[in-house]
């Protein structure tokens, strides 16, 4: 299962001339165009912002992030991201390309003090094709809208291999992280799942002010809905074709199992079909079930013989 932490941003700026990629707000579209630029400025001492003495209010805007990291180094922007380091210090990372390279940002999340900025080579698969992209603004808009609340923690822009241009969201819900895939030409949702996390958890605990102790029973419903292809046992409690709950997967799950518990839980969306991911155990068994989330059925089971219980990794 994945884990990551992020942070949502709004993105105009200018920029002119051939040689690497640089980035243009056209109207509300991202266009990345080839352009040169002077080489940007190098480095700081590494520190970070202990989290025991901020909360959300003190955090600095996205925007504002935005804007530490460019004026860094004025170039693309192509991360943005919130990050929670073991539950003691958080601050804000960035990577901008420029001039063919790479810049790895660190930050403070209070008053925009740059911690480190760190310089590489952009290797091809980590490029960004020139092309008329969906603003992170708008990336943002769409990830939080599908997920129905809760703040982006990540942004990310890259070339995926079977997607194409897509923007990556992690969203904070409640003790959730949501992973949101979102085509960058158009704005649609390709993916979403989601899972418990601990970043998530501390933020809505410790920073975020205004805690939100409970994540809906499953993220918005879907926009399409396809008809459920069964490749293993399962039985449908949902024929309506209506989007059933987190709670009733874990029960479906825990139907098909002995004395079963349910030790890890994902909700994924690919490709016009919502999925629950269920992982249960039993005595040195563990069961993964996925559950079409429009209808109920189970439509793939599988079972593991694992002698480390207490191994959940």
């Amino acid at each position: 299962m994945k884990k990551t932490r992020a942070l949502a941003i709004a993105m105009t700026v200018i920029l002119a001339a051939a040689a690497v990629p640089a980035v243009s707000a056209a109207s509300d579209r991202l266009v990345v165009t080839q352009a040169t630029n002077s080489s940007a400025p190098a480095a700081s001492a590494s520190q970070t912002t202990s989290s025991s003495s901020i909360t959300a209010a003190d955090i600095m805007s996205l925007d504002d992030a935005m804007a530490v990291a460019l004026e860094e180094v004025p170039g693309v922007l192509k991360s943005i991201e919130l990050d929670v380091e073991d539950f003691r210090s958080v601050d804000y990372q960035a990577e901008v390309h420029y001039n063919g390279l790479e810049y790895d940002l660190e930050f403070s999340v209070t008053d925009g003090t740059i911690y480190r900025n760190t310089q590489d080579r952009i290797e091809n698969e980590d490029a960004i094709p020139a092309g008329s992209y969906i603003t992170f603004a708008k990336a943002r808009d769409a990830a939080l809208k599908e997920v129905g609340g809760g703040i982006v923690s990540k942004l990310e822009l890259k070339d995926s291999y079977n997607l194409g241009v897509v923007y990556e969201a992690e969203v904070w819900y409640g003790d959730y992280e949501y992973d949101v895939v979102i085509g960058a030409d158009d704005g649609k949702i390709l993916r979403n799942n989601y899972e418990r996390d601990g970043d998530a958890a501390y933020y809505n605990q410790y920073l975020s002010g205004s805690p939100v102790s409970t994540t809906p029973s499953a993220p918005t419903t879907p926009t399409t809905s396809n008809p459920s292809t069964s490749t293993g046992a399962g039985t449908s409690s949902n024929s309506s074709g209506t989007q059933i709950t987190r709670e009733q997967a874990e029960q479906l799950a825990l139907s098909q199992v002995s004395d079963g518990i349910i030790t890890d839980i994902d909700y994924d969306r690919e490709r016009g079909r919502t999925v629950y991911e269920i992982e249960v155990r039993s005595g040195s068994w563990e069961y993964t079930f996925d559950i079409d989330a429009s209808t109920g059925e189970i439509v793939k089971t599988e079972r593991d013989y694992e002698d480390d219980w207490y191994d959940f990794d």
